[in-house]
C-alpha cells in the first residue's frame, strides 16, 4: 500500500469513528420535549431556547473567551525566545489567532499549530525548532489542564458525583509526570539510556530523516530544562488561558439550566479537553460531546432524568463550539489580509517533515507584502 493509499485509509477510518461517536451522542439525547417512565424530559430545542432567552450568559462566555488569544501568544512568544526565535508580542498574537482559527474551522487535529510554525519558520532556518515548540506548547497545555484538574480533585475528593474524572486524571497526571521526569533528568536518561538511542537512530535510519530530525527535536526539548522560569510562566499562563475557558462553559451550562457548581467544570472539562485533544478525530466530533455525557450525569447537572442531563451535556458542549467558532474569526481577516502563495494543507505538510531534504528551510515569498523581516 503507497503512502496515498495509507492517508486516504486513515482519514476514512477517522471518519468512521468520529460517524460512530455522533451517532452514539445523538441517540442519548432528546431533540424534542418527551415523558419518560412518566418523568418529563426537556429536548435539544427546548434547552437551546433558554439560552438564547438568557442571552447575557452568552455574552459573559464570548467575554472571557476572548482572553485566550492574547494568553496564548504571551506563552507561545515565550517558548520560541527559548530557542532563539524572536518575535513581537503583536506578532504573536496575530499567529496565534491565525493558528486558532484553523483548529476550530478546519478540522484536522493540530492543523493551525503547524500554520503558525510555517510563518515562524520560513522566517529562519529553525524548522525542526519551530515544530518543536508547537508540540511542546500543546504538551504544556495538556499536562497543564491535568493539573488543574488535579487541584480541583483534592478540594473536592469527598464529591462522589465527579470520582470518574477524579480516576482518569490520576491515571494521566501520573505517567505523564514520571515521563517528564525521565525526559529530563540526566540520571534516568543514563539509566534507561535515552541518549544512547537517540544517538543510534540516525545510523539505523540513515536513508530517512527520522534520526536527524528526532536528536534535533531531543536537544530542542532538553533545552528547556535550563530554562524553568520560562516553563513554570508558560504553565502559569495556561492555566490562566483554561480558567478562562472553565468560566467560559460554566456560563453557558448555566444559562441552559444547569444546576452544576463551578468545581463540577473545573474536574470534568480537562478530561473532556484532553481527549478532545489526544483523540485524533477531525474537530474532536463526537468524543467531548461523548465524554461531556458521561462525566454530567443527572445527579452533577441535577436534572430529573439521565436523558434530560444527557441532552443538555450536548447542548453544552455545541454551544462551547459555537462561542470558539466566533471568537476565532479574527484569525481569518489576519490570514487573508497576509495571505500567501502556499496553501494551509502543504503549510502543515511542510511542517509535518520537520525539515526538506537539504536539512534547509527554503526562502518562501509572502504574497501578502509583509516580508520576512515583518513583524
Amino acid at each position: 500500500m503507497n503512502k496515498k493509499s495509507k492517508a486516504i485509509l486513515w482519514h476514512v477510518l477517522r471518519l468512521a469513528v468520529m460517524a460512530a461517536l455522533v451517532a452514539y451522542v445523538v441517540s442519548q439525547a432528546e431533540w424534542n420535549d418527551t415523558v419518560r417512565d412518566g418523568t418529563p424530559v426537556e429536548g435539544l430545542k427546548t434547552i437551546a431556547a433558554r439560552l438564547a432567552e438568557e442571552w447575557w450568559w452568552v455574552a459573559a462566555a464570548l467575554g472571557v473567551m476572548t482572553l485566550q488569544s492574547p494568553i496564548g501568544a504571551v506563552r507561545w512568544r515565550l517558548l520560541l525566545g527559548v530557542q532563539g526565535i524572536h518575535i513581537t508580542f503583536l506578532e504573536s498574537l496575530r499567529l496565534t489567532y491565525i493558528g486558532w482559527f484553523f483548529n476550530n474551522w478546519m478540522p484536522g487535529g493540530m492543523g493551525g499549530d503547524f500554520v503558525k510554525a510555517w510563518y515562524i519558520a520560513r522566517r529562519t532556518h529553525q524548522k525542526a525548532e519551530a515544530v518543536t515548540v508547537v508540540f511542546l506548547d500543546r504538551l504544556i497545555g495538556v499536562v497543564s489542564l491535568a493539573v488543574l484538574g488535579a487541584a480541583a480533585v483534592l478540594a473536592t475528593l469527598s464529591d462522589e458525583r465527579v470520582r470518574a474524572a477524579q480516576i482518569i486524571l490520576a491515571a494521566f497526571l501520573g505517567p505523564a509526570a514520571a515521563g517528564v521526569w525521565i525526559f529530563y533528568s540526566r540520571r534516568l536518561r543514563r539509566l534507561v539510556r535515552l541518549d544512547r538511542l537517540l544517538a543510534r537512530l540516525p545510523a539505523r535510519l540513515a536513508a530517512t530523516r527520522v534520526g536527524h530530525v528526532a536528536a534535533r527535536v531531543d536537544q530542542a526539548l532538553f533545552l528547556y530544562r535550563h530554562h524553568k522560569r520560562t516553563v513554570v510562566l508558560s504553565v502559569a499562563y495556561s492555566w490562566a488561558a483554561q480558567a478562562a475557558s472553565v468560566f467560559a462553559i460554566y456560563f453557558l451550562a448555566t444559562g441552559l439550566g444547569s444546576d452544576a457548581r463551578l468545581h463540577h467544570f473545573f474536574i470534568n472539562m480537562p478530561v473532556v479537553w484532553i481527549f478532545w485533544s489526544l483523540i485524533p478525530v477531525p474537530g474532536g466530533f463526537g468524543v467531548a460531546e461523548g465524554l461531556a455525557q458521561q462525566l454530567f450525569t443527572a445527579s452533577v447537572f441535577g436534572t430529573r432524568t439521565p436523558a434530560e442531563a444527557a441532552t443538555l451535556a450536548l447542548t453544552m458542549i455545541l454551544a462551547f463550539r459555537v462561542v470558539q467558532w466566533a471568537v476565532s474569526l479574527p484569525g481569518a481577516v489576519l490570514y487573508l489580509a497576509r495571505r500567501t502563495d502556499v496553501s494551509p494543507r502543504k503549510m502543515r505538510e511542510t511542517m509535518a517533515a520537520a525539515e526538506p531534504e537539504n536539512g534547509e528551510t527554503p526562502p518562501i515569498d509572502d504574497a501578502g507584502g509583509g516580508g520576512s523581516g515583518d513583524a
